[in-house]
């Protein structure tokens, strides 16, 4: 499960933002990822909540948005995409072209917001 590794990295991240500012306890910290970054949410605020029990940061909030899937078309330009990972193999709905489309967005692992006190 690599969603330890990701909830230790981004809560050391957090802190780090968060002493930047004065601040020694997080409240939430909001996470941005893409369709296509091999992201459990679950799992990853299971680590998370994990990892801060029993410090200063426990009952901070992890709140994850997943970016959909945005694709080029590099034939026709048309850009396309949904909510999941099925749409990688949708034909363009532009040209009707299969294969070859260009990830614009859906492989991010942001860590967009921290809120500290």
């Amino acid at each position: 499960m690599h969603e330890m590794s990701v909830a230790l990295s981004l809560l050391e991240l957090a802190e780090d933002a968060a002493r930047g500012r004065g601040c020694s306890r997080l409240e939430r910290v909001r996470v941005e990822y893409g369709a296509l970054a091999g992201i459990m949410p679950e799992a990853l605020r299971f680590c998370f909540e994990a990892l801060t029990r029993g410090t200063a940061h426990e009952g901070a909030r992890l709140e994850l948005v997943c970016l959909p899937l945005r694709l080029r078309c590099p034939f026709c330009g048309t850009v396309f995409g949904g909510e999941g990972q099925e749409a990688r193999w949708e034909p363009c709905p532009g040209c009707g072209e299969v294969a070859g489309h260009v990830v614009e967005q859906g492989k991010e692992l942001l860590l967009r917001q921290v809120e500290a006190s």
